[in-house]
């Protein structure tokens, strides 16, 4: 097949000797708004402009420009009766490139809005300069044979395009679900998640099959590879399964939600977020733990706050045997009636707990409601109250004491008498023993 150059602009009247300086001229005007955007321009000095208009108009500068070099020409063309075809259709599509531009700059999520703009900027551009159905008919030759179907480059092409725009719209769409539900103030946080993930899983299905059937492929087919894929997912993702399917039980028992005060694996901390996956914690510290779903299934996880908040300290204490035990109980109850936090109902006991061998065991136990602000540091608090109160009053807290006895038996070996550790000759030890 001979290709002619003139046949590609024949639907637009372009004759071969109009496209040799028409062809030039739009590249020198080109050219002049791309300097011209340079010189007028500033430096942008590495800071992204917000989504908008402004950013629109910075990122396009150049094509601005050109847009309105090709318009004066053109006009002028008219006025002089001068036919410019191909100056008329860069203009046209340099409009169209605009305007595409114009409606995805609001969007944060660039790449894929840009994307979208991209495809369909080629598809208006084939179509008005008349060769989208050979575009078509050469991608329809191009075929792929899949069992007993055939999928051609055209069907692929249509399909990804196609789950691109499924999948953003689905993310938009349940963001939009997600914020509805939230503000429903008769479900728990933790149906709230659950109804979120199920529709976003339920719309993710939904764009997939979509995007199957505009390749042109029989949806049947999928049964076959389906039966293939859930052996190998059933081995190879078995963690995987696992852990969405522990968390879909999370979300459905309600033993745990967002918000919770809960400890596992020494890890203590307020749950900040559900996922299919796992879930994450927010220590005191600030460390976010991402917790596997199925942890919280198979070990176990203590609730601070599953049925209520309210959670009961014990404050170990040790006196010596010559403090007043009284008078210690009633200071140990002053130091935590000190503290904002300890709550006066129940209100705050102390009781002897045993003798010890150093010292008198005592025992202090208060009650809290707000466990997600800290357990350590009210403890603290209280100790140093404790401290205090203590010094005040005289009351002593004993270091470990221990009373060593060395017994020694008469006739026994010099060799471990005492009396020759000193003597750092073992041999003139053994002289000095007396024969038999």
């Amino acid at each position: 097949m001979e290709f002619n150059l003139q046949d590609l602009f024949q639907p637009h009247g372009i004759a071969l000797e109009d496209l040799l300086w028409q062809g030039p001229l739009v590249v020198g005007l080109y050219i002049a708004a791309r300097l011209l955007k340079k010189k007028l321009t500033p430096p942008d000095r590495g800071l992204k402009s917000p989504p908008g208009f402004g950013c629109w108009r910075r990122e396009n500068a150049a094509f601005l420009w050109f847009f309105l070099f090709l318009a004066i020409v053109g006009g002028i063309g008219l006025l002089l009766k001068t036919p410019l075809g191909l100056l008329q259709i860069t203009w046209a599509l340099t409009g169209l490139w605009l305007i595409v531009a114009l409606l995805t700059a609001y969007s944060r999520d660039r790449i894929v809005v840009r994307l979208i703009a991209i495809v369909l900027y080629l598809v208006i551009s084939l179509y008005l300069l008349g060769w989208f159905e050979d575009v078509v008919n050469f991608l329809e030759m191009l075929q792929l044979p899949l069992g007993n179907a055939k999928i051609s480059a055209y069907g692929v092409l249509t399909g990804v395009f196609v789950l691109v725009v499924m999948l953003w719209i689905v993310q938009w769409a349940s963001w939009l679900i997600e914020n509805r539900i939230k503000a429903i103030d008769s479900l728990s946080s933790s149906i709230k998640v659950l109804i979120g993930k199920a529709m976003k899983i339920a719309l993710i299905a939904a764009a997939f099959l979509i995007a199957v059937d505009s390749m042109g492929l029989d949806l049947t087919v999928l049964t076959v590879l389906g039966g293939g894929l859930g052996v190998g997912i059933g081995f190879g993702l078995q963690k995987v399964i696992s852990n969405l399917v522990s968390g879909f039980i999370l979300l459905t028992d309600k033993s745990i939600k967002p918000g919770d005060v809960i400890e596992i694996e020494n890890t203590y901390g307020w749950i900040n977020n559900l996922s299919a996956r796992y879930v994450s914690i927010i220590t005191r510290d600030g460390t976010e733990h991402l917790i596997p779903n199925e942890n919280l299934i198979t070990q176990k996880v203590v609730n601070w706050s599953f049925t209520h908040n309210l959670v009961r300290l014990r404050i170990p204490i040790g006196i010596s045997y010559g403090s007043d035990v009284t008078k210690a109980l009633e200071l140990v109850q002053q130091a935590a009636n000190c503290e904002d936090r300890i709550l006066k109902d129940p209100c705050p006991m102390c009781h002897l707990v045993e003798f010890g061998d150093s010292s008198i065991n005592i025992e202090g136990r208060v009650w809290i409601n707000d466990p997600s602000n800290g357990v350590t540091n009210i403890k603290s608090a209280i100790l140093l109250n404790v401290w205090k109160l203590f010094k005040e009053n005289g009351i002593e807290i004993p270091y470990p004491q221990r009373d060593l006895h060395i017994k020694t038996v008469d006739g026994a070996n010099p060799l471990i008498n005492p009396q020759n550790l000193d003597n750092p000759n073992p041999a003139t030890a053994t002289d000095q023993i007396p024969p038999k």
